[in-house]
């Protein structure tokens, strides 16, 4: 969309040139607009034609150049079938030529350039992502070769592990070491993205693939699969045009980014609009009731685990006495809740100060709920996949709470049960999904939960 405008905007320019430097070819203001009309839905058209705005045509050099000229092309033919039609041209023909050429050239060059910034502003965006490669193969040199070529992809390849050491000049400034150093060259510089080109290493696959579960990092497997058409639609990834089949170990589509930018848009208007409309109503009410019914702040915040195990503030109406431990689940008849409290937590409504971290972007309104810290110190040494529910961002309800799922776990195999609605809904998520969930969540609040207390 930006190009497109920018595109118009470079043949305007030129058009007004015209105008300005040679008056006597006589454009007036409503030939003006005609030839501009004109000439942009000619651009437009010639460009849906050659797929010059696809990301995949934009992100080297050499596509820009061959696409524009190819749009170049198609651009002139358009004008010139679209003059030819009227019985006068508004411009003479080798004006309407040179316009045409120098609209095509300028096109091309600001795009480089636009290239070349991009380029920049990707390394410094703070969605970029550190990827290493596992195996100097074949198959691992085409992956690292489309890493170092695309822009479109806002990641930073830093190198490969491999146990042999290389021998081309090209491949020794990314060589990172052997395989036993990868972990810990992971913790140390941040990475999210491994991507496995090895064959024949099946111990040490599945010790890095716990490694990668336990840490949040995004394992994909290159596999070698020569001769098989990964063009069609199939369980893997593709990047862009490339012919390259990644496998992911797990699936999480809230890793792709149109998708995590989907739920945070919807997040973010969703959490604007109930902040907005509770403030004025709701909110009032509970702050008073809750003065009212025992000395203590309105409000109550506590460190809880979020995305990849990150702590934040989360935020509630305060439902428990002042001093009351707050590091203990609450248990049915429990003497530290207030009455109002008990009320609030029945219904829920002790989570609506929540949408203030949903907007600031600690939370989501759909997720795995946010556990205490004793839980992430306790359950992990029980329940294998209990660090996994926090791949995504946690939420103020989840499809474990209307499932049943909710209130205290006395048992451990409670909190698996939960855990194991929380990976069902991290690898099957989708915004159809997040809203079936809002909806029982607001019938449950209307109905009130046995288990909430």
């Amino acid at each position: 969309m930006a190009l497109s405008v920018i595109d118009f905007g470079i043949i305007l320019f030129l058009l007004n040139q015209i105008k300005v430097y040679w008056p006597n070819l006589g454009i007036d203001a409503q030939d003006y607009l005609l030839v501009s009309v004109n000439l942009a839905l000619c651009w437009t058209l010639a460009s849906l034609m050659t797929g010059t705005y696809q990301v995949e045509n934009i992100d080297r050099i050499k596509k820009i150049i061959i696409r524009s000229l190819l749009s170049g092309i198609i651009y002139l033919a358009l004008v010139l079938l679209s003059m030819g039609l009227r019985h006068e041209s508004t411009l003479p023909l080798g004006t309407l030529l040179s316009l045409s050429l120098a609209s095509v050239v300028t096109i091309v060059i600001a795009r480089m350039f636009m290239h070349r910034i991009y380029k920049v502003l990707r390394h410094m965006s703070p969605h970029r992502k550190n990827v290493i490669i596992i195996g100097n193969t074949p198959r691992g040199k085409e992956l690292s070769r489309y890493f170092l070529t695309t822009t479109s992809l806002p990641v930073q390849y830093l190198g490969f592990f491999d146990n042999h050491i290389p021998t081309r000049l090209e491949d020794v400034p990314f060589h990172l070491g052997s395989l036993e150093g990868v972990k810990q060259y992971c913790l140390e510089n941040n990475v999210n993205e491994i991507y496995y080109a090895l064959d024949q290493q099946q111990q040490f696959f599945a010790d890095l693939m716990q490694f990668a579960d336990e840490h949040f990092i995004f394992l994909g497997i290159v596999p070698h699969l020569d001769g098989i058409d990964f063009s069609r639609r199939v369980d893997t990834l593709l990047f862009n045009d490339s012919r390259i089949p990644i496998i992911a170990s797990r699936r999480v589509p809230l890793q792709l980014f149109e998708n995590h930018q989907i739920k945070r848009a919807f997040d973010v208007i969703f959490s604007a609009i109930v902040l907005l409309f509770l403030s004025f109503t709701v909110f009032p009410v509970i702050a008073l009731a809750i003065k009212l019914s025992s000395p203590g702040p309105v409000l109550f915040k506590q460190l809880r685990p979020g995305k990849n195990n990150k702590l934040f503030w989360c935020y509630k109406f305060r439902t428990m006495k002042v001093d009351s431990d707050q590091q203990k689940q609450a248990t049915k008849n429990d003497s530290r809740i207030t009455r109002v409290g008990a009320f609030l937590r029945k219904t829920s409504l002790d989570e609506l100060p929540q949408f203030y971290n949903v907007l600031i972007g600690d939370m989501s309104v759909v997720g795995p709920r946010p556990n205490l810290l004793v839980h992430l110190q306790e359950y992990p040494k029980e329940i294998k996949e209990y660090t996994q529910r926090h791949w995504v961002t946690p939420g103020i309800t989840g499809f474990a709470q209307v499932s049943g799922l909710r209130g205290e776990t006395k048992e451990t195999i409670l909190m698996k049960k939960r855990v194991e609605h929380d990976l069902q809904y991290i690898e099957n998520w989708s915004l159809e999904l997040d809203m079936k969930i809002i909806g029982k969540t607001v019938v449950n609040m209307v109905k009130g939960e046995d288990k909430a207390y």
